[in-house]
């Protein structure tokens, strides 16, 4: 049985970084981006008004209220045709460029205009509602490093420097397959002690959210020569995920049938609470993962593992979710001499992180791991916490999205 930190290195030291690929800007949300980008122009471009008023000579309405004569009206997207001169004023619309001559902005709220008379009621510093020239960004400047995920707001600086198209991280294909007699398809009311398959549907979830594209093989029986079966249309991708079948029972076949198929085995036991019997190994260039049958058990070990390697191969940076530091509201107990993972709500309070424990009754509890927004980590020498104690806590992918998080 390997720790977690190690299963997790063995896991990212065999994952290969798949090559990138080139997108239209409107195609690359969410995606890794596979190169820097650097500002192929300054911004702003010129002297820009932060607001709707009067380009000015800062030492023209040193002695305000001053009366100017007003030359013109510019908006965004316009210029001046002419520098302005003593004496004179050029209306401005936000966004609009200075005028040659002008040094400030006095905004409308502090002027009265009668005809082309403009009265400048306070006096304005040079610079003042001013944006510089190459103030916010220089020429060449790098505005982004490579192994980012892609958000809104890095869509808008990539069209602001031209990036029409985008190198991006090729997205992983994953095949997922779940093994059990016992489980039936959701619209399947269950019966005797059958219970519906929620791991096909939730792990593909978890595939998708960080970019991968899943293949899904479908529910087979716990039989050897089944699972080798229906594992081949998965051989030729970048991961096989298979759910259940990979603990020590007579119908833990998974194991066997990664065998049959000559997959190089690294590890089979992570000393991880919920999910200790986790197979990590490699056919080729193929990550083979074996995850535990128990929902919450699948769910957490792809969290911590699986997720990693997809990030990975898209050539993300950052590919463990973020973890805080947390107050204990309640107790706290880890006796299963592993590193556990709890489900747990945090929220800010005075200006610090607390969490709430949620009463869970184990592995099968997919209804408790929904309501958690986190789990606490509880090492293994750490058999319980105190409330008012404090934890490292792994923030989930619903945690901003909670009214309460924040």
């Amino acid at each position: 049985m390997v720790a977690v930190a190690e299963a997790l290195r063995v896991v990212l030291e065999n994952t290969p970084v798949l090559p990138s690929e080139e997108l239209p800007l409107e195609d690359v949300l969410g995606r890794v981006l596979a190169e820097d980008v650097r500002a192929d122009l300054e911004m702003p471009p010129f002297d820009r008004s932060m607001m709707d008023g009067y380009a000015v000579r800062a030492k023209d309405v040193a002695a305000a209220p001053v009366r100017l004569r007003v030359t013109g009206s510019i908006r965004a997207g316009q210029t001046a045709e002419r520098a302005l001169e003593a004496g004179q004023a050029l209306q401005l619309m936000t966004g609009a460029p200075l005028p040659a001559g002008a040094d400030a902005v006095q905004q409308v709220e502090k002027t009265r205009r009668e005809g082309d008379v403009v009265e400048i009621l306070a006096a304005v510093e040079p610079g003042q509602n001013v944006v510089a020239r190459a103030s916010e960004v220089a020429r060449g400047e790098q505005v982004l490093e490579k192994g980012g995920v892609i958000d809104p707001a890095t869509i808008g600086v990539l069209a602001t420097f031209g990036k029409a198209r985008v190198r991006v991280g090729r997205r992983p294909a994953l095949a997922l397959l779940a093994t059990g007699d016992e489980l039936v398809d959701p619209e399947v009311r269950p019966s005797g002690a059958q219970i519906r398959n929620s791991n096909g549907y939730a792990v593909a979830a978890q595939a998708k959210s960080v970019g991968a594209r899943v293949a899904w093989l479908g529910v087979v029986e716990d039989d050897q020569r089944r699972i080798v079966a229906a594992m081949g249309p998965g051989l030729s991708g970048d991961a096989l995920v298979v759910s259940g079948g990979v603990s020590a029972g007579a119908f833990d076949l998974v194991e066997a049938a990664f065998a049959e198929l000559g997959v190089e085995v690294l590890f089979t036991r992570v000393e991880i609470k919920p999910g200790a019997p986790l197979v990590f190994g490699r056919r080729g260039s193929l990550l083979v993962f074996g995850l535990p049958g128990n929902p919450v058990s699948a769910q957490v070990t792809f969290d911590v593992f699986v997720r990693a390697a997809l990030l990975r191969m898209q050539g993300a940076r950052a590919v463990t979710r973020r973890s805080v530091e947390v107050e204990l509201l309640a107790p706290l107990s880890n006796r299963s001499r592993r590193e556990a993972y709890l489900p747990v709500r945090v929220k800010s309070r005075d200006g610090r992180l607390v969490a709430q424990p949620l009463r869970s009754m184990g592995s099968a509890d997919v209804a408790a791991h929904a309501r958690a927004n986190a789990l606490a980590i509880l090492d293994a020498a750490r058999e319980r916490v105190q409330a008012g104690e404090r934890a490292q806590a792994l923030l989930l992918a619903n945690f901003l999205e909670d009214g309460d998080a924040a």
